[in-house]
């Protein structure tokens, strides 16, 4: 490592240091109104109620990121049950997906300050790190390259916007991250090339494929309604937007009031994506003076939804909102998100709709539009004939979602390929 390099580490590591314990507190703050840490947030600067002689460490950030490593790490520890495996998540609703994997143990991630990662490595002691997708910080890094940690990347993507600020920086880089990685398991090839720019090496760079292509969401659910309860609506055309932000309910909810004007059988789901993004979509529906009804508050079979906009407040849910619906608009692509997975929808043959921002998942949405699996809206007057057009042409709704299944199914094997690589790691 360079004199620079070490020098911009040692400041980073005082800073973060310093700033881990306030870090900790609005973090606290943040979540109060979401599943909060409670007296867990010490977790975050490295106190942990556990001591293991060896284990294996998974981490991944939020509910997105492990459902879509559920499958891989559950199939890695019924290959190991011997093993300790700890996954680490960073918000408390990826904790709540976690704790549905047998076998595992859940920790929050420490903050990446060296000291609450000395604690957390000291309390867990792992011997190989997989981190799930881009969770690149320098000091978890070199915490782990330090205790001879092997540290490998999968599902692994960089989009061309970070590539390109990291050239800019390249002999940092190069020190502080790509030196420090063992095995990189990309998505796609253009992700691949990437990494080789930042200066990992070719031989440590591999392709699996997207994990969130292997989804195995729960098919019982969604055809228990669709066969069941969709026979009450099978008159009214149900669109789903799902994983929505504050700041697009409104577009959401004035493309319906239009739309409704000239097709009174539209009925609308929004599954907001966090706790205070429910918050947000009860409010502008008030001001709109439009009723309203939360999820939670019906039994199991949603028997007595009526005309109201439903407001899915629930979690793991989605198969029970995408069993109602006709078509899916992804949220987080009328902000700056990034988007959505389309993946669940596409799954069920359900039309896709996105907004404009859908930077997270690029690559995946335009193999879908040049598929005519998914259908590109810029605004709120695309929306309304987009929706319009799908409910006018009962040819085209099907066709579309049958396209969107297709590139879900064409994309699947990414988990055998990416546990094999994992399996591989394990006894080098």
């Amino acid at each position: 490592m360079s004199l620079k390099s070490s020098l911009i580490l040692c400041a980073y590591k005082t800073a973060t240091a310093l700033i881990a314990p306030f870090g900790a507190m609005f973090l606290a703050y943040k979540k109060r109104r979401d599943p909060p840490y409670g007296m867990r947030i010490f977790e975050l600067l490295g106190f942990y109620n556990v001591s293991f002689r060896r284990s294996i460490w998974f981490h991944t950030v939020s509910v997105g990121e492990i459902n879509a490593a559920a499958p891989l790490i559950k199939a890695f520890v019924k290959n190991h049950p011997k093993l300790n495996v700890v996954v680490t998540t960073t918000t408390t609703t990826g904790a709540a997906q976690v704790k549905k994997i047998p076998g595992v143990t859940h920790l929050f991630a420490p903050l990446d300050s060296p000291i609450a990662l000395r604690g957390f490595t000291n309390a867990v002691k792992p011997s190989h790190l997989f981190i799930m997708e881009t969770e690149l910080w320098p000091n978890l890094l070199d915490e782990a390259h330090k205790k001879n940690i092997k540290l490998i990347v999968f599902n692994a993507r960089m989009p061309e916007k970070t590539c390109v600020k990291y050239e800019k920086h390249l002999p940092l880089i190069k020190d502080l991250i790509s030196s420090k990685l063992d095995e990189v398991i990309c998505q796609t090839k253009d992700d691949a090339k990437r990494f080789i720019r930042i200066g990992v090496p070719e031989n440590k760079v591999s392709i699996s494929g997207s994990l969130k292509y292997d989804l195995k969401p729960n098919e019982a659910l969604f055809f228990d309604v669709k066969t069941g309860i969709k026979h009450n609506f099978k008159d009214k055309f149900v669109l789903c937007a799902f994983s929505t932000h504050e700041g697009e309910e409104s577009i959401l909810i004035d493309a319906y009031i239009q739309i409704r004007s000239k097709h009174p059988n539209l009925r609308f789901i929004i599954v907001p994506r966090h706790p205070q993004d429910t918050a947000a979509a009860i409010k502008c529906l008030k001001e709109k003076s439009l009723s309203y009804a939360l999820r939670s508050s019906f039994n199991q079979n949603l028997s007595a939804w009526g005309d109201e906009i439903l407001i899915g407040d629930t979690m793991g849910e989605m198969e029970l909102y995408l069993g109602l619906s006709d078509a899916a608009f992804a949220g987080g692509s009328f902000v700056d998100i990034g988007g959505h997975n389309p993946l669940e929808p596409a799954f069920f043959a359900l039309p896709v709709i996105t907004g404009p921002i859908y930077y997270n998942f690029k690559d995946l949405f335009e193999t879908l539009f040049d598929s005519e699996g998914a259908i590109l809206v810029h605004n709120k007057e695309d929306l309304i004939s987009a929706i319009s057009s799908l409910m006018e042409n009962p040819d085209r709704l099907k066709r579309v979602g049958l396209n969107a299944m297709a590139v879900q199914q064409q994309g699947r094997g990414a988990l055998d390929k990416t546990l094999k690589a994992i399996e591989t790691n394990l006894v080098r």
